[in-house]
């Protein structure tokens, strides 16, 4: 694979799909894919997110979460975060989020085109800071590219969306 055949985008990776697949499953099913709502989204993943992480066990003790839950959390909740800013830079460049998610019932992909977004400057505020964030050569989603190619190609992605997302400021 090429250097520029590889996947930069969070919304194109396996765990990106993933995290799309658990917001059809609990949040737009529920409303046939009209709007994705940013608020409920980061919401809904982060819940997602603490009871996988935990496996279950969040809610009864605390203590009793995997050591490494503290570790990975802000990695993948950093992760969901930029997912979600891909999603508000496409709708705001295209006036659609388009996604592909597993129908579980006709084993089958289904795409969707979600024409509506709902987001609150507090949130354009908090997708903006992981978008900072995740531009520092320390941040673990950077430090994975092995490839310095790959890396300045993850922070010129990272760039995109939080010029995209500003103007909304």
């Amino acid at each position: 694979m090429t250097a520029m055949a590889k996947i930069i985008s969070v919304k194109d990776t396996a765990f990106g799909q993933d995290m799309l697949e658990v917001l059809a499953e609990r949040q737009l099913e529920k409303i046939a894919f009209r709007e994705l709502d940013i608020p409920c989204s980061i919401v809904t993943l982060k819940d997602y997110l603490v009871k996988e992480l935990s496996h279950g066990n969040w809610n009864i003790d605390p203590g009793l979460c995997q050591p490494e839950l503290r570790y990975l959390y802000p990695i993948y909740f950093d992760s969901v975060r930029i997912l979600l800013a891909e999603c508000v830079a496409e709708f705001f460049q295209t006036c659609m989020v388009y996604m592909t998610v597993l129908d579980p019932y006709r084993m089958e992909y289904v795409e969707h085109e979600i024409r509506q977004l709902t987001i609150r400057p507090e949130d354009v505020s908090s997708l903006l800071r992981v978008l900072h964030k995740a531009q520092n050569p320390a941040h673990d989603l950077i430090a994975r590219w092995k490839d310095p190619a790959d890396r300045e190609r993850w922070r010129k992605h990272i760039w995109e969306l939080h010029h995209a997302i500003s103007q909304l400021q």
